[in-house]
């Protein structure tokens, strides 16, 4: 009866041991940040438009406000990751990314002034920098999951990481001044 009394003794705390390890050694996913940016692009001079409906004269809709986007991923210089997903506004869209060597990351506003405004759009790190940016609309239908991740933000990031999908999102992307060219 001793001997049980020890075994159950010692078995508790070893059992609870490998537990609050297990829980250190779980796999958080590799993305550190996002780094997510939108500037409206401004069209040629645009004909008058009708405040009530956005419609001219001629019956022309007023065409619908374009942005371009910049979204940056950090993770570990050691780690592997493949983009599989991004969602913008809540629609799909196809992807194309850059790895991105050259820090900070420096995006020079023309403000039509004397001086031009420069925004760092990402620091110097010792992580990976990738650069990822849509490349057109995508009709691919998607899990409810990604769905309804897309619709509480305006940036979703679908990856994959040692077989295993991760998703990173951003409520609100940084808004940058529009570019004035003369």
């Amino acid at each position: 009866m001793h001997l049980q009394y020890m075994n159950k003794k010692i078995f508790i705390p070893v059992f609870l041991l490998i537990i609050i390890i297990s829980g250190f050694t779980q796999a958080k996913p590799p993305v550190k940040k996002v780094y997510g940016y939108k500037q409206a692009s401004i069209p040629g001079i645009l004909p008058n438009y009708s405040e009530e409906n956005d419609i001219q004269p001629s019956g022309k809709k007023k065409p619908k406000q374009n942005f371009n986007y910049w979204f940056y991923l950090e993770f570990p210089k050691t780690e592997k990751i493949t983009i599989t997903g991004l969602w913008i506004s809540s629609i799909r869209h196809d992807i194309k990314a850059d790895t991105i060597s050259d820090l900070p990351v420096r995006k020079i506003v023309f403000t039509g002034m004397e001086k031009n405004d420069t925004t760092i759009m990402v620091p110097v790190t010792k992580n990976k920098i990738i650069l990822i940016y849509p490349s057109g609309e995508s009709r691919i239908d998607d899990s409810k999951y990604a769905l309804n991740l897309a619709r509480q933000n305006e940036l979703v990031v679908r990856y994959t990481w040692k077989n295993k999908i991760y998703y990173s999102t951003m409520k609100k992307l940084k808004e940058l001044d529009p570019d004035v060219r003369q």
